[in-house]
């Protein structure tokens, strides 16, 4: 079944696509999309295409007549509507074909039009100006514009093409070279992970041969809903080989220490997917959630990526869940198999994590806190930016004609400003006119601002041509009826098509055109807000403005990143928060999750900050991509700690075999997908060489969060509730000495009483009625004393069902000390009480604070016993005193005992952690009395000195508190 539904995937993928294009960076749906789409339909659109043409002097002949040839040679391109250039303008212009060059030179020149739009300052630069044809096929145009500039032109020193197409034809042809390239170099680069970790071709060819298959079909699946690659897309096949390779490692060394406990292969195939299955679909489903939260995003590239993504991943859970176990169930063991992939590199490295954990764990914490602050500061520096022109290196060729374009031509990246006055013939007033052209001089000295051009620059050169190209008359009529008569003779002069670029057939709104090097969204906003401040300075009552473009829009989408990527971000961590609370039924334990996974995040942002590195539409994804990658190392970590803290409750030995079992495949899976991310630094994209360093970067820092944080953490994390631990009681040991002692009492007496009357019948000898009785009296008393002793044990452990009563704190100790007070005069110790008799009343409930009275006095009591007592200090003693102070009612428990080592304070109230000899204690009773003191608003503190004994202090609010 696997092999026909790869075939079936794969024959479809040599049908798959390619589309990247500088439109693919925009939000469709915003109100600046619609409203550039809407100026497109009005205006024409904005595909125009710049052949750039150097030379030592362009109106030599030599160089005039190879400039008309690449001329005529490109005005016969399909595809082009229109085309301007200096020989096209001569021929317009001398109908006579009379003039020389030296006067077509003098003629011109008085044009301002022409200044750095078609002719350089210095007049060794041109442009030739292509419109072309909606919906034109833009990388068969730029092939033969290539065709037509790549040959040898006498007197030309230089040329090439700029412009939108060719901009949005290289962001294609370069996503092809990627997928030619950096797809099977990751794959060979992982073959040659896998070999040097496993040592054998079987760990090599199941993973990849998983990988491969996933990949199959997600590229198939691509092909078959006719989704063309794209420069988001082009991500998806690096991602599954480095992502999908790493959880077939996981699954692999499980497999490798399984075959040291089983000689079957079926029997070993279950017990490793018994154990590694849960976890890895687990993991799969985090990777998954992190990418569907991609969604959200508004771009539709993105949301591609995340779809085809989610594809890939749950592709790979199938086959390694499905396909894997048959396969392996089907081979045949040998000795090069079943060996581990742990080095002894490796082996002292989670050594030494594991001591940096238990013994400097008070100087990690505050090390990685500093880290963290620190990033988060960095990340008020990132800036949200997109930038076509810097996806590409700057040793491209696009990017360099970018550059070189504006050194003496006016920039290639257009804005529009849209004047719309609501009134039919405005323009046609020469006062409205003369508006527009102040507005066209002042627009052209903002920054980034190469050249302005507007209907009056056509309108000033028709009169201009009109009347013998007399200098004098290259400027706007004075009469309305002279603009109609020029209008005329424009639209016939010049075509159609280059008076609907600039003006509407109602002459209500006209389209001015700013030929800017602006390329980035900052540069392009603050642009627009210096336009809209000045035209609403000036001109709000009577026009009505819109500044539009291509650049524009992007610049906009690029400002939807941040929303998108807070949403994206926040859904992910919920979704996680979810899974670790049902997984562990632990809050804390989902805190910690996703402090650790945070971890990674704010010190990729963070260094994205104090670098300089920009927020843009492809180092977007980090976020979500690196969270699904972080967590699955999280997930294994914590599935496998809770096994191991399951055995024995030390949290110390879980912590160290759990290093030992998950710490290699987590270091091994952060390699290949280092290394796998590591390819995309070949990318012919700056950005997406960004992103492979940004993940590089990121799951280094996983790897810390996971082996030195997480556990770390996981030390002070109690894994279960006070009542599931007082649950625990009855299985994991036995009752106290005093409970012990207390029961022994009454039932030895019984007992002797027993014994004495089976011996008097056995002898056959007659009872006494007055010894019968008095031994009867004495059972009996004996029995309601042992029954009475159980009854108030069993009050005392027992959770109450009822609502919070007021009691004093008197209560609990006086019912206590009852219970247990003759143990202390056993051992020797005397009880000093000091009840304060007017004590306030406190919300608690009797049973439950005569626990925590119990287990105080019962630790004090033990601390004594434990101590060595020499000398004159003989005296045993614990005090108990309750008093109130301020809004507080407290009760104050000391003892002369052992006290606490100071290196272990810090985890006495640690579930299950105890000092006392194996068997002799549980390490429940303060944990569980915290738990108690805490439901009803108070707190437990404690100070000691070792060997001077301890003091536990017990505060609660009054109950009118």
């Amino acid at each position: 079944m696997f092999a026909c539904v790869t075939i079936f995937f794969a024959a479809h993928i040599p049908h798959l696509g390619f589309r990247t294009s500088i439109y693919d960076l925009a939000v469709e749906d915003l109100p600046s999309t619609q409203y550039y789409e809407k100026f497109k339909k009005e205006f024409g659109s904005e595909e125009v295409l710049l052949v750039v043409v150097r030379a030592e002097n362009l109106f030599s002949p030599e160089s005039f007549q190879s400039l008309e040839a690449i001329s005529n040679e490109l005005s016969g391109l399909l595809g082009v509507r229109r085309l301007i250039s200096l020989p096209q303008v001569r021929q317009d212009m001398d109908l006579t074909n009379k003039w020389t060059l030296k006067e077509f030179e003098k003629i011109i020149e008085p044009i301002e039009l022409f200044d750095r739009n078609f002719l350089s300052q210095d007049k060794r630069a041109t442009v030739i100006s292509m419109l072309l044809h909606s919906g034109v096929d833009r990388k068969s145009i730029i092939n033969e514009v290539d065709a037509v500039i790549s040959k040898d032109y006498k007197g030309i020193n230089t040329i090439y093409q700029i412009g939108m197409p060719s901009v949005a034809q290289a962001l294609a042809t370069y996503t092809e070279k990627d997928f030619a390239l950096l797809p099977p170099i990751t794959f060979g680069v992982i073959l040659l992970i896998l070999y040097g970790l496993f040592g054998n071709f079987r760990g090599v060819l199941l993973p990849s041969g998983a990988v491969a298959m996933s990949l199959t079909w997600t590229m198939g699946m691509m092909a078959k809903t006719n989704t063309a690659l794209s420069l988001m897309t082009m991500i998806t096949p690096v991602f599954i080989i480095a992502v999908g390779t790493a959880y077939c490692m996981h699954i692999i060394s499980e497999y490798n220490n399984s075959c040291q406990k089983g000689e079957i292969p079926r029997e070993i195939v279950y017990l490793c997917f018994s154990r590694v299955g849960f976890p890895t679909s687990l993991a799969v489903t985090t990777t998954v959630v992190g990418l569907a939260s991609l969604l959200v995003n508004r771009i539709e590239g993105i949301r591609e990526f995340a779809v085809f993504s989610c594809f890939g991943m749950i592709s790979l859970l199938l086959i390694m869940l499905l396909f894997l176990p048959a396969v392996m169930s089907l081979l045949p063991l040998s000795k090069t198999v079943c060996r581990g992939p742990v080095a002894p590199w490796v082996e002292k490295i989670l050594h030494g994590i594991f001591i940096l954990n238990l013994r400097h764990r008070k100087k990690v914490l505050p090390v990685l806190g500093v880290v963290s602050l620190v990033s988060v500061i960095g990340i008020f520096f990132v800036k949200v930016e997109t930038n076509p022109v810097d996806y590409f290196k700057k040793n491209t060729e696009i990017s360099k004609n970018f550059y070189d374009i504006y050194k003496d031509m006016a920039g290639s990246f257009p804005v529009n400003v849209v004047l719309d006055a609501k009134r039919n013939d405005f323009f046609e007033d020469p006062k409205n006119l003369a508006k527009m052209e102040d507005i066209q001089n002042h627009l052209a000295l903002f920054e980034g601002v190469d050249k302005s051009i507007t209907y009056t620059d056509f309108l000033k050169l028709v009169n201009y041509a009109s009347n013998d190209f007399d200098p004098i008359h290259y400027a706007l009529p004075m009469e309305s009826w002279q603009i109609r008569t020029l209008t005329n003779t424009y639209k016939s002069m010049l075509g159609q098509d280059m008076y609907s670029r600039f003006m509407d057939p109602n002459m209500s709104k006209a389209n001015i055109m700013l030929r800017t090097h602006v390329s980035s969204s900052r540069e392009f906003f603050q642009l627009r807000e210096s336009i809209e401040k000045y035209l609403e300075a000036h001109y709000a009552g009577d026009l009505n403005y819109k500044v539009t473009g291509l650049g524009m829009v992007i610049s906009e989408s690029s400002y939807i990143l941040t929303s998108s990527q807070v949403k994206s971000l926040s859904i992910t961590m919920l979704v996680i928060f979810g899974i670790m609370l049902l997984l562990f039924l632990s809050g804390k334990v989902g805190f910690a999750a996703i402090a650790t996974n945070l971890f990674p995040i704010i010190l990729c942002f963070g260094f994205m900050g104090w670098v300089g590195i920009k927020l843009s539409v492809v180092t977007s994804l980090i976020a979500s991509i690196a969270i699904g990658l972080a967590v699955d190392d999280t997930i294994h970590y914590l599935v496998r700690y809770n096994r191991e803290f399951k055995r024995d409750l030390d949290k110390d030995r879980a912590m160290r075999d759990t290093l030992r079992s998950v710490g290699p495949p987590i270091i091994f899976t952060t390699i290949t997908i280092s290394l796998g991310f590591s390819i995309l630094l070949f990318s012919h994209f700056q950005p997406t060489s960004v992103f492979g360093l940004l993940m590089v970067i990121t799951m280094i820092a996983a790897l810390i969060g996971d082996l030195v944080f997480l556990p770390a953490i996981m030390l002070h994390i109690e894994l279960v509730t006070a009542w599931d631990l007082m649950s625990l009681i009855p299985s994991l040991g036995g009752i106290s000495p005093a409970v012990a002692h207390e029961l022994r009492q009454p039932l030895n007496a019984v007992k002797l009483g027993s014994e004495y009357l089976q011996t008097m019948l056995e002898k056959d000898q007659n009872i006494p009625r007055e010894e019968l009785v008095e031994v009867i009296d004495q059972i009996d008393s004996q029995i309601n004393r042992a029954s009475s002793y159980i009854d108030r044990l069993a009050a005392l452990g027992k959770k109450p069902t009822g609502a919070f009563e007021k009691l004093s704190l008197n209560t609990p100790v006086k019912d206590t000390l009852s219970l247990i007070g003759r143990q202390f005069s056993l051992e020797n110790i005397d009880i000093r009480l000091d009840l304060a008799p007017d004590l306030p009343a406190v919300i608690g409930h009797r049973n439950r604070l005569g626990q925590v009275v119990y287990n105080l006095l019962i630790n004090g009591m033990e601390a004594i016993v434990r101590k060595t007592w020499t000398g004159r200090d003989t005296h045993r003693w614990i005090a108990v005193k309750t008093f109130q102070k301020g809004d507080d009612v407290i009760l104050m428990i000391a003892d002369n005992g052992t006290g606490i080592l100071h290196q272990i304070q810090d985890r006495i109230m640690e579930p299950f952690f105890t000092t006392k000899e194996k068997g002799r204690g549980l390490g429940l009773g303060l944990p569980i009395s915290r738990e108690i003191i805490r439901d009803y608003h108070g707190r437990l503190d404690f100070f000691s000195h070792p060997g001077d004994g301890a003091v536990f202090k017990v505060s609660f609010p009054k109950a009118d508190h």
